[in-house]
């Protein structure tokens, strides 16, 4: 396990460094003919990965260049709640409350009747991917209130699925699950074709662990079990894919929290992925995502995140000399 666990701390300072080596003279991160937008994971990357001071360059770029409006969304984020989520995580955990706070007071606006939250500002119906993001989010700001109402929109999502194979991950704003009887295209990950969007009920389990350690109410725990075990009924590659991270780490965070080896051996799983596909300069490259700088520069961010949040847990609790 000592050397399994130094090839992940590697692996996380490789993509880290990878990354960095795009930020520019003045802090920023954008490149032309690149989206604008593309720095919203890099803030939490880099400082759980110990570069907090190229961190915080990021984020004073962010207020010289007047990013954030009188909102409380980012310009040219194009009201996409998800990646809001990412950016307060980054600036809270930093203490840049004059960022963070307008950031969550914008995403709590945006919560649906249900207690969702919709992936883009004015979207009819509210996705996992947000609602659990900016669950998690809401658990760093202390609004425990908000939390739970975000939790049990989770929750009632879990327990409207209709079908073992599928994962329906969108509802109404009214709390209904989204199926085909409702909507002809209804997204779901289908358990039985591999690459699947698995971050949809990752993020929920993940979720739930975070509840339970801010609650200490059971029946989240209870919750957790319950979307690892519906996610362990995916396809073979659901711990093996480039969308599988936040499931890793919620699998981490369950086995620290249970004691659970089947959570342990899964979130491991996806590290040794990690670490079996990146590529010499730190990076990462899959078939069925585009050949581009753009995506190259995701998946270091968000690996790095994911992966250093299960090496965290493991080394908490693993009785060896590390490195």
């Amino acid at each position: 396990m000592k050397e399994r666990l130094n090839a992940y701390r590697r692996a996380c300072l490789k993509a880290v460094e990878y990354q960095l080596g795009f930020q520019l003279p003045d802090g920023g991160y954008i490149w032309e003919g690149y989206v604008k937008d593309a720095y919203y994971k890099q803030p939490l990357s880099w400082q759980l990965n110990g570069h907090s001071g190229e961190a915080l360059r990021l984020l004073n770029w962010v207020r010289k260049n007047k990013l954030l409006q009188n909102d409380g969304q980012l310009k040219d984020y194009n009201g996409d709640l998800y990646k809001h989520s990412w950016f307060f995580q980054g600036a809270h955990l930093l203490g840049q409350f004059d960022l963070s706070y307008p950031v969550m007071s914008f995403l709590l606006s945006q919560q649906a009747p249900c207690g969702g939250l919709p992936h883009f500002v004015g979207d009819k119906v509210i996705r996992s991917l947000s609602t659990a993001w900016t669950g998690i989010s809401v658990l760093y700001f202390g609004n425990i209130d908000a939390a739970k109402k975000i939790a049990q929109c989770s929750i009632s999502m879990l327990e409207q699925q209709p079908r073992e194979d599928r994962f329906y991950f969108q509802m109404t704003r009214d709390g209904k699950l989204v199926t085909e009887k409702e909507d002809p295209e209804a997204q779901f990950i289908d358990a039985t074709k591999p690459r699947q969007c698995y971050w949809e009920a990752g993020f929920p389990m993940l979720f739930m662990c975070k509840m339970y350690q801010a609650t200490g109410d059971k029946s989240y725990l209870d919750f957790a079990k319950r979307f690892f075990e519906f996610y362990l009924r995916f396809y073979k590659d659901n711990f093996s894919y480039w969308g599988s991270g936040k499931g890793a780490l919620a699998a981490a965070t369950y086995y620290m929290l249970t004691g659970d080896e089947k959570a342990k051996e899964k979130a491991c799983e996806f590290c040794d992925f990690v670490v079996k596909t990146q590529l010499p300069d730190g990076s990462f490259h899959y078939e069925d995502t585009p050949d581009e700088l753009l995506y190259h520069v995701d998946h270091a961010a968000c690996f790095s995140v994911w992966v250093r949040g299960v090496l965290n847990v493991l080394e908490s609790l693993e009785k060896i000399n590390l490195v």
